[in-house]
């Protein structure tokens, strides 16, 4: 039992000291704060590396691995982003060696990285930092590699694992040991990524309940603007897919409804102020904008009934947009003449999800073969 406990504590030990970069510029305290913030960034989770590697400037101004944090998550775009203006103001001969090679990484152009980090790598082959550098999703082994070689550092490598298992990189898909290497990782770092992993790995393989379920948990680490919560939304929406297309169909005879009544409030709440509705009739005459001001009964002619039928419903990948099929039957008499005339046209309505729900974005009908639609003279 003591020999037990003695291993435990020393594992415990290791992992608290376990340092992403050796030698550091930073004091002790800003250290072990500036190799959490790496933590959260070879993790993918940038805000919170973010935050961890600005605490870690607040007790060490000086703190050469936090500053490299900052501009290592910041964009490289020449346009827009400020990892460049970030590194240019990093006073380099206050950094340690390592973190000279990290800074030597980063100002790297794409085409020289590879040799950069080869290179790194030689030099500090007992650096995590300068060894995961190295690791590339063109190479899914390399992660197996580095996992093997720095265990107290394997989490985000397993998570790529998981990624390579679930792909077939490593030979068949998988999914059983891609969530064997996804737990791994949860175990090992306190973060949301690897909840947003596992409900991508869910999804996968349709199961939208569970991939909710996962992704919620990524979106629990901190709920305001989350970058998770697009994703936990769209695995809401696969998961009730059937709901969601009986709700939008129920808008478009409810739209329909409203238009053949002339109820122009009614039609409003499918509209949306920056939308402009294109518009097809089945006269065939082109293309037009469409508005609630449109919505007038026709007094040119009198409908006895308009039906919808054999309505189908079919989704985006995103879920934003859905495309509505339908045959469309009735019967108008002409007001001048009593003309009595059977109309059959099949149809079609896109939808878009907003802010406010589904708005229309798109109608168009045409007669069925040998059929007939509205007549010329009205819109």
């Amino acid at each position: 039992m003591k020999n037990n406990l003695t291993f435990v504590t020393l594992c415990f030990t290791m992992i608290l000291n376990a340092q992403w970069i050796n030698d550091t510029s930073c004091s002790r305290k800003a250290s072990l704060i500036t190799n959490k913030a790496i933590e959260y960034a070879m993790n993918l989770e940038y805000m919170a590396a973010f935050g961890a590697a600005s605490s870690a400037l607040l007790i060490d101004e000086d703190c050469g691995g936090a500053k490299l944090t900052l501009a290592a998550i910041s964009s490289n775009n020449t346009n827009w982003g400020s990892r460049y203006e970030k590194l240019k103001v990093i006073n380099t001969t206050k950094l340690s060696p390592e973190e000279k090679g990290w800074y030597q990484y980063l100002v790297s152009s794409s085409e020289d990285r590879e040799a950069v980090s080869k290179s790194l790598v030689n030099k500090f082959p007992k650096s995590a930092l300068m060894n995961y550098l190295g690791t590339s999703p063109q190479d899914f082994n390399s992660f197996k590699i580095f996992a093997e070689k720095f265990p107290l550092y394997a989490s985000s490598a397993y998570n790529m694992m998981s990624y390579g298992y679930m792909r077939g990189d490593y030979g068949k898909k998988d999914t059983a040991a891609a969530m064997k290497y996804i737990k791994m990782s949860q175990n090992m770092h306190d973060g949301p990524n690897s909840h947003d992993s596992m409900g991508e790995h869910y999804a996968a393989n349709g199961d939208y309940e569970n991939a909710l379920n996962a992704e919620l948990k990524a979106v629990d680490y901190a709920t305001f603007a989350s970058p998770y919560m697009k994703t936990a939304q769209l695995y809401y929406a696969k998961k009730n897919k059937k709901s969601i297309g009986t709700k939008v169909i129920a808008h478009q005879e409810s739209m329909q409804k409203a238009i053949m009544s002339g109820d122009s409030e009614a039609y409003k709440k499918f509209e949306h102020p920056e939308i402009k509705v294109s518009a097809g009739d089945s006269n065939l005459n082109p293309f037009y904008i469409y508005s609630g001001k449109d919505v007038v009964i026709d007094k040119t002619i009198t409908w006895e009934f308009f039906k919808l039928s054999n309505m189908e419903i079919y989704f985006s990948p995103d879920m934003s947009t859905a495309v509505i099929t339908f045959i469309a039957d009735g019967k108008y008499t002409f007001t001048d003449n009593a003309e009595t005339v059977s109309y059959a046209t099949r149809g079609s309505a896109v939808w878009n999800y907003t802010d406010d729900g589904w708005k229309v974005l798109h109608t168009s009908y045409a007669p069925r073969k040998g059929r007939l639609g509205i007549p010329e003279r009205i819109k």
